[in-house]
C-alpha cells in the first residue's frame, strides 16, 4: 500500500525529503533530486522552484494549486511522518506516497460516546505487542475487507458492546502516525453507544469515561489528539 494524502498536481517522481523550515531557502545544498516539503501557506510559490527539486510535499492544504510546475504536488501530509534526508516518493495523480524502508500498518481507532458526551478510554497492558500503559480508543489492526467492519468488530471484543447497542456517528480521515520505521495508518470512528456498562478484554487494564479534552493530559497512543479531532462533533453555536 502507499500513504494517503491529497494530489494537488499530477505526476510521480522520487527524491530526498527536505523539511523546510525557510520561507526563502527551500533547497538544502545536497546533490540529487530532492522531495520539498513545507507549509500549505507557502504554496504556490511566488518564484520558481530551485533546480533538483523533483516533488513538493505540503503540510495542510493550499487555499489554490497554482499553475504547472511540471512535478507532482501532495497535501495534507504530517510533517511528523516525515524524517530529513530519506528517500520518498511523490505519486500527485493518485494522492499517495511512499517512504523507503518504512513499514505502512493500517489499524482503527473507535471511539465510544456516552449519552452525557463522555469518551471511552482504554488503558493498554503489559500482554499487547505495542504502546504498552498508554491510554487509546477502542483500536486494532485493520484484518476484515473494510475499516468498519473492523472497528464494529473491536468495539465488541473489547468493550462486549454488541452491533446494535451502538450507531456511527462519524468517519474521520485517515491519520498517520510515525513509530520509528513504522507509519500506522490510523482509520478513526466515532460511535454513540446506547449504555455505558462494558467489559474490557486482557488487552486493557483500566477503562475509564472521560471528557473529550482528557486525551491532551494523559500518555496516549501516538496522534490519538488528531484522531479525536478528525471525528468530534462539531461545536455548538452560542
Amino acid at each position: 500500500m502507499a500513504l494517503p494524502a491529497l494530489g494537488v498536481l499530477p505526476g510521480r517522481a522520487s527524491g530526498s525529503v527536505h523539511l523546510v523550515d525557510e520561507p526563502l531557502t527551500w533547497r538544502s545544498g545536497r546533490s540529487g533530486p530532492e522531495v520539498l516539503a513545507l507549509p500549505a501557506l507557502w504554496w504556490p510559490p511566488t518564484e520558481p522552484l530551485p533546480p533538483g527539486v523533483a516533488a513538493v510535499v505540503l503540510h495542510g492544504t493550499p487555499n489554490e494549486t497554482g499553475p504547472p510546475v511540471g512535478l507532482p504536488v501532495i497535501a495534507r501530509v504530517d510533517p511528523d511522518v516525515l524524517r530529513e534526508g530519506e528517500p520518498m516518493e511523490v505519486n500527485g495523480t493518485l494522492g499517495r506516497f511512499r517512504i523507503e524502508g518504512v513499514e505502512e500498518i493500517e489499524v482503527v481507532t473507535a471511539f465510544l460516546e456516552g449519552p452525557d458526551g463522555r469518551i471511552l478510554l482504554l488503558e493498554r497492558s503489559d500482554r499487547v505487542g505495542s504502546f504498552r500503559g498508554r491510554w487509546a480508543g477502542v483500536s486494532g489492526y485493520l484484518e476484515e475487507p473494510t475499516p468498519l467492519v473492523q472497528a464494529v468488530r473491536e468495539v465488541g471484543e473489547e468493550t462486549g458492546l454488541l452491533p446494535g447497542e451502538i450507531e456511527l456517528a462519524a468517519t474521520g480521515v485517515p491519520v498517520l502516525a510515525r513509530d520509528d520505521a513504522r507509519v500506522f495508518v490510523v482509520h478513526p470512528f466515532r460511535f454513540r453507544a446506547r449504555r455505558t456498562e462494558i467489559r474490557i478484554d486482557w488487552e486493557h487494564t483500566r477503562s475509564e469515561w472521560v471528557v473529550p479534552d482528557e486525551i491532551l493530559r494523559r500518555p496516549t497512543v501516538p496522534k490519538l489528539d488528531r484522531a479525536w479531532e478528525s471525528v468530534a462533533p462539531l461545536p455548538t453555536k452560542g
